[in-house]
């Protein structure tokens, strides 16, 4: 498996990043082809190096590299500077699964922390 990670740094305007991040540019990527699995995560932690992280997980690379040649990827790639001044730092790397996430709600309603 592939994943593709973006870091994006700490905006200035936190508030309004996460908006156009969340309503505009996470809904297109979810449209890439091929895509298998896409999650993000907000840092709270001041000192972190990186405000906000997406993971994109493809079959093999070039399952990643059609979705980024894409219409879609192509329009990613020029919409981060509409809400990351700064930019971004992408990473791709060969991933091995240790153990799968399988989350229902169930699993969510169970109350027990150690379960998911």
């Amino acid at each position: 498996m592939k994943k593709l990670l973006v870091l994006y740094p700490r905006p200035v305007d936190e508030d309004g990043f996460l908006t156009y991040y969340r309503e505009v540019h996470l809904p297109k990527a979810l449209e890439l082809p091929g895509l298998l699995s896409a999650s993000y995560s907000v840092t709270n932690d001041e000192g972190a190096p990186f405000f906000v992280y997406f993971e994109a997980a493809f079959r093999n690379g070039p399952a990643l590299e059609r979705a980024m040649s894409s219409d879609v990827g192509i329009f990613l790639a020029g919409d981060i500077g509409n809400f990351s001044p700064k930019g971004a730092v992408t990473v791709v790397s060969d991933t091995d699964i240790l153990k799968p996430l399988v989350v229902t709600p169930e699993r969510l309603s169970a109350g027990d922390d150690n379960e998911l």
